[in-house]
This record gives structure tokens, C-alpha cells and sequence, in this order.
């Protein structure tokens, strides 16, 4: 079965954008590109004991919910996963998903599944991307190509904001006209009308280096240029204008100041996390003391402090806190404090104290907050605000919070990602 084509139906989707079906041998087959009630033939492309994964050779009979992609790169490009799948049934999809994997865990199945937040711009929404840089053979910039690093480019990338693809074209004109060697990546931080970027190399020239960062600063009227050397185990850092980019959320009504700076997890669609922000806010209203762990520089503490007595935000970078505390004093919010600690020891040493946390708020990377879940029920918060870029992760730790003594109420999809099958989620657990 591993060279041979054959006929499968897709029943479904799965995380991670596959389409879900069954071989004839009753062997599960997992296919990109595919969309539920689909009938494909594919071929077999790797074998394990009780799945296998397949590619698409062709759709013999179309559902109805499969569209042209935007992007003329769509079938190479690692960037989107679901440009050949109408938007309504994009969002239909990830709750499933979503739903599925967290029925998985909860026994009891009584958590509300609240109606998911839709993008309102499903092109043109990204206001941050990295782009990655090869000059073999020729300068290339673009996304890497589809399970490879190798790096396929783009004109026009529809996904892209308007400034940020201003800026990634600017770059590839600069670039060639004037190449520098070794760099290595290029990331773009426009979320609004200020922008930054940082490149990385390895191996260059400081002061040819220098001169494009001159280059770049000036003719792409950005706010800031930095740029990250590595020459064997050193790394150099050079900074022009700024490190960081101001933007603003809407939050009820509310205007949030906020910056931007690299090292930390900015939202690529700031509509939708105006929106993500103004639901964790309404959980947590009325509590007396939050915990807000993996804070970044306040997306949530900040919003927080308005609804909140008193806000304790943990964050491990030493510079994403003290942006976290401008940002604070920018919005006259005085009852938020900053601590420059890791998530787990902050979990570990406030759960070995008496805590006066009612509640807490998480917002972990992909990998989850498994070692952290375990400390929650000791630091004895009412209630849980558990923020997920993974339904798989967040799963296994609400099953973790559940055996623990907490109860699932709700949770809700916000689709931060249109056309690709990334799940950003709100769960909300109460003692």
C-alpha cells in the first residue's frame, strides 16, 4: 500500500488540517488539502502501526463547502492550511475540533459550548509574520514551502496587512538591489500604524550590515530596526530607533494603550484579540485578586486592572515586564503589578504560601501549562481563565484541573487564524 493509489472517503477533519478517513483495510488515513464528504484518491506516503498518512492525487467527487484559494501558492506555501475551504465551514470546523478534543478529557460532557467568535477579516488581517531569507542560489523571501525548510516566495500574500506587505516588499527590493549574506530571517511587527522589524544572521559584516539597517530604517519609515548577529557563539545586538511598536484594543468601549516588542507573543489579528481580551475580562469582573501568569506586557493584565482590585502579572522576560509596567503607567492603571519570573516557579512558590488569588488567568505557548495546572488547585483560586493556541494541550490540563476538584463551564473558539487550522479558545473552570 505504500506506492499504489487508492480510493478514500473523508468522514472529518483533524487537528493540525488533515482530512480524516478510512482505507479499505480499516486502517485510519489522515490527507491535507481534503475536505469532509470528499471521495480522493491518494497515495500512500508514510505507514504506522495503527494510522497512515497519505497525499492527494485527486478529488473524484467535490463537497460543496471546497472554494479557489486567494493565493496563487496556496498548494506550497507552509503559511495556510485552509484557503480551499469556505469560511463558514472553516469556523464550523475548528469548534468541532475544538469540542471534540475537549470531550475527549471531560467525563461528564455538561461544559457549554458557547457560539464561536468568526474573524471579520479573513484576508488582510496579519499584522506580524517572519519572513525567512536564503541566498542560494539568488536572494529568496518568503514562508517556508509546505514540510520542508526550504523557502518558497510570494508578490502579494493575501493573509498579509497592508503594512506589513508595504514592508516585506520594500525589504525584497533593498535586498536586491543590495544583498547581504547570511541573513537568515526577517520579522515584521505592524500591528497598526507602527512598525518594527528584527533581522537575524549569521556571519555578516557589521559594517555592511550596519549600512542596511541604515538603508531599511529610513526607506521603510519604520519605528525601529534591530538586527541579531551570530558570529560563531557570540551574538551582537544593533538597534536604530526603537525596539517596540505602539498600538491600541478597543476593549468595551475602553481604549488599551499596548507595545509591541520582539521576544514576546504579539496577537496577529487585533480585532479578534480585542475581542479575546473583552471576554477573559468579563469572566474575571468583580474578582478581588488575579494571578496572571505568562502575562506577556499586559495583552490581558492591563484590560484586567479595569474590571479587578488588584492584578499580579508573571512574565519571564525581564523586557516584556518592564514594557508591561510603561504600558501600565501610559493607561494610569495602578493596581497591576509586574514580576519578572517564570510561570512555574511563580505556580510552585505561590501554591506553597497562603495566596489571596480568587482568580487566575493563563495564557500558555502551544506546549501548554501541564507542570503549572498542577499548582492552581494549591494557589486555591474560585475560578480559572485558561487561554489556548492548543485544544489538544488545553485538554490534558482541564482534565488535570477537573480531577483536581474544578468543573468545566465554558469555553469558546475565537478564530484568530482564517485559513489555517490554528484554534485559539477560552476555557473557563470554576472551584
Amino acid at each position: 500500500m505504500t506506492t499504489d493509489t487508492y480510493t478514500v472517503t473523508i468522514d472529518s477533519l483533524s487537528y493540525g488540517g488533515r482530512g480524516v478517513g478510512r482505507r479499505k483495510d480499516g486502517k485510519i488515513v489522515f490527507v491535507p488539502m481534503v475536505l469532509p464528504g470528499e471521495t480522493v484518491c491518494v497515495r500512500t506516503d508514510r505507514e504506522r502501526p495503527s494510522y497512515c498518512s497519505a497525499d492527494l492525487v485527486e478529488v473524484l467527487e467535490r463537497s460543496p463547502e471546497r472554494i479557489d484559494p486567494e493565493c496563487g501558492i496556496f498548494s506550497v506555501c507552509g503559511g495556510c492550511d485552509w484557503q480551499h475551504m469556505s469560511y463558514p465551514a472553516q469556523v464550523y470546523w475548528k469548534d468541532a475540533i475544538l469540542k471534540s478534543e475537549i470531550a475527549r478529557g471531560e467525563d461528564s460532557g455538561t461544559f457549554q459550548q458557547q457560539s464561536p467568535f468568526p474573524s471579520g477579516r479573513i484576508y488582510g488581517y496579519r499584522g506580524h509574520a517572519i519572513l525567512q531569507c536564503g541566498c542560494k542560489p539568488g536572494l529568496r523571501l518568503g514562508f517556508f514551502r509546505k514540510r520542508t525548510n526550504s523557502i518558497v516566495e510570494f508578490d502579494q500574500c493575501p493573509v498579509l496587512g497592508s503594512r506589513v506587505q508595504e514592508i516585506a516588499g520594500g525589504l525584497k527590493a533593498i535586498l536586491h538591489e543590495h544583498p547581504v549574506p547570511g541573513i537568515s530571517s526577517v520579522e515584521i511587527h505592524a500591528p497598526q500604524e507602527e512598525s518594527i522589524i528584527l533581522v537575524k544572521g549569521e556571519g555578516l559584516e557589521k559594517k555592511r550590515a550596519l549600512s542596511l539597517m541604515e538603508r531599511l530604517y529610513k526607506d521603510l519609515g519604520l519605528a525601529g530596526i534591530s538586527f541579531a548577529v551570530m558570529n560563531g557563539r557570540r551574538r551582537s545586538d544593533h538597534v536604530i530607533g526603537r525596539r517596540f511598536c505602539r498600538y491600541s484594543l478597543d476593549v468595551g468601549g475602553n481604549t488599551v494603550e499596548l507595545s509591541s516588542t520582539f521576544g514576546g507573543f504579539i496577537q496577529a489579528n487585533l480585532e479578534v484579540n480585542s475581542a479575546l481580551v473583552e471576554h477573559v475580562a468579563s469572566l474575571a469582573r468583580g474578582a478581588r485578586s488575579i494571578l496572571d501568569l505568562y502575562s506577556g506586557s499586559g495583552n490581558f493584565s492591563i484590560p484586567l486592572a479595569r474590571v479587578a482590585e488588584k492584578v499580579t502579572a508573571v512574565e519571564k522576560s525581564g523586557r516584556l515586564v518592564s514594557s508591561g509596567r510603561i504600558s501600565a503607567k501610559k493607561n494610569r492603571v495602578d493596581n497591576v503589578r509586574f514580576l519578572a519570573m517564570d510561570a512555574l516557579e511563580a505556580a510552585r512558590s505561590i501554591g506553597h504560601d497562603r495566596s489571596d488569588f480568587d482568580t487566575v488567568v493563563l495564557d500558555p505557548p502551544r506546549e501548554g501549562a501541564k507542570d503549572v495546572s498542577g499548582y492552581l488547585p494549591a494557589i486555591g483560586p474560585s475560578r480559572i481563565i485558561y487561554v489556548s493556541c492548543n485544544p489538544s494541550t488545553l485538554a490534558r490540563d482541564v482534565k488535570l484541573l477537573r480531577e483536581a476538584g474544578y468543573a468545566l463551564k465554558n469555553i469558546r473558539m475565537f478564530d484568530m487564524f482564517p485559513q489555517t487550522y490554528h484554534i485559539e479558545s477560552v476555557a473557563y473552570l470554576e472551584r
